[in-house]
This record gives C-alpha cells, sequence and structure tokens, in this order.
C-alpha cells in the first residue's frame, strides 16, 4: 500500500472499506440463484467478468465504486465520493427482494452512523444516502448506497529545498 504525504492512497480507502463491509456482514447470509443462503460478495469498482452467459451471477454482492474525488485548498482534506452497489437475488412469490438490499444498507449505514472512522485513516462525511431500484427487475434486486470519506491529500513541495 502506498503512502502519500502521511495518508493512504484513494485505492486504500477503497480495499479498507471492502473489508469493512465483509466484516459489517460476515454473520448474513442470503440466497443466491442456485436457492442456497451464502454470505455476500464484496468487489471493488466492478463485478467480475463473467467467462460465459451461463455462469451463475454472483448475488448477493455490495460493489464498493470510487466516484470522484475533490480538494478543495491548499490544507483541505480530500474528499471522496464512493457509491455502494448491492444486489439481492429472491425468487419467492411474495416478491420482497427488496428487504434484503434494504438489509444490507442498514448494515452498512449503521455501522459508519456509530463510528466514522475506518482504518484510522478516513472519516466518514454525512450525510448517508441510499436509494432502491425504481423498476421492476424479478428475481434481482438493486439498491445503492452513497458515502463521502475525508481522505489526505497530496500537498505542495517545501520550494525553499528546491533553491
Amino acid at each position: 500500500m502506498e503512502m502519500r504525504q502521511g495518508g493512504l492512497t484513494v485505492r486504500h480507502l477503497q480495499a479498507e472499506l471492502c473489508k469493512e463491509i465483509k466484516d459489517i456482514l460476515k454473520g448474513s447470509r442470503y440466497k443466491n440463484e442456485s436457492g442456497a443462503y451464502v454470505p455476500v460478495n464484496v468487489f471493488a469498482q466492478n463485478l467480475p467478468i463473467r467467462e460465459s452467459d451461463g455462469d451463475p451471477e454472483p448475488v448477493p454482492y455490495v460493489i464498493v465504486r470510487i466516484e470522484e474525488g475533490k480538494v478543495d485548498g491548499d490544507d483541505e482534506p480530500q474528499m471522496v465520493s464512493i457509491m455502494l452497489l448491492v444486489g439481492c437475488f429472491d425468487d419467492s412469490p411474495e416478491n420482497k427482494g427488496h428487504e434484503g438490499v434494504a438489509e444490507i444498507i442498514e448494515k452498512i449505514g449503521e455501522r459508519f452512523l456509530k463510528e466514522p472512522m475506518l482504518a484510522h485513516a478516513f472519516v466518514f462525511q454525512y450525510p448517508y444516502e441510499w436509494t432502491l431500484q425504481d423498476e421492476p427487475s424479478f428475481p434481482y434486486f438493486f439498491g445503492a448506497a452513497f458515502m463521502d470519506f475525508k481522505a489526505a491529500a497530496f500537498r505542495k513541495e517545501d520550494l525553499n529545498r528546491l533553491v
């Protein structure tokens, strides 16, 4: 892992958030396409590429996607926006797969609303926003959560040492 000016990189934030989400959800099981109840898969940035159309979907999952970042000034931290994409499978006739998605989103939100620090380096910033899908896609259900974190930013080097 690469250190930057006493802080950690955005890639480190993503990796730490993936690990933390696995930990948050470690005791939770959700249905997969085979009907088995399995742990939630956590992926950085994208779903893995399926080798064939016959490969099963990797549901249930959370994708930790780096969306954007910005630094507002010389002495300001970097603000990093993260989107969490949640996918679940539920083929029960009650058509309530949204409940699994909401539960995952709530568990993650609860953790950061109670304790905003991640890996002693990144700080969750309000608001915690989330949404569930608008369009029906039975038996797949989707949602997303949006989070911002303060992270270290690059700083100007000491120009006096260059003279």
